[in-house]
């Protein structure tokens, strides 16, 4: 099984009218809906995109931590670029695959926090 991305939104930004001022100074959380290739269903998985120079803002911001961030479900770019952006994600889905969709998923929420990561039923 093939994992697939069925389509991405932001609650930061409106990603079809999006510019940041700063080219290389943003970021924002992306919900990527992704599910088995061919199927309708899907799961979200949500990532922070930002640039470097957003965080090394805020590590110097003390609302934030001066020592350091975590970094964990981060896609860190050079500059914004929507349509990049998405075939990137595009090709990890395309390039995650498994026996079934709890292997799937559980390999894409090493990059995307995975709305049922912690569920137990």
């Amino acid at each position: 099984m093939e994992a697939e991305l069925k389509s991405l939104t932001s609650s930061d930004i409106d990603e079809r009218v999006y510019w940041p001022d700063d080219e290389e100074l943003f970021g924002f959380t992306l919900d990527a809906t992704i599910g088995p290739k061919g199927e309708d269903s899907g799961n979200i998985f949500q990532f922070f995109v930002c640039t470097p120079k957003w965080i090394t803002t805020k590590m110097i911001n003390p609302d934030f931590g001066d020592f350091g961030l975590f970094g964990r479900e981060l896609i860190i770019v050079k500059e914004y670029d929507f349509f990049s952006l998405k075939a990137m994600i595009s090709e990890l889905c395309s390039g995650t695959s498994g026996k079934d969709w709890a292997e799937v998923a559980n390999k894409l929420s090493r990059y995307a926090a995975w709305e049922y990561a912690d569920f137990q039923s």
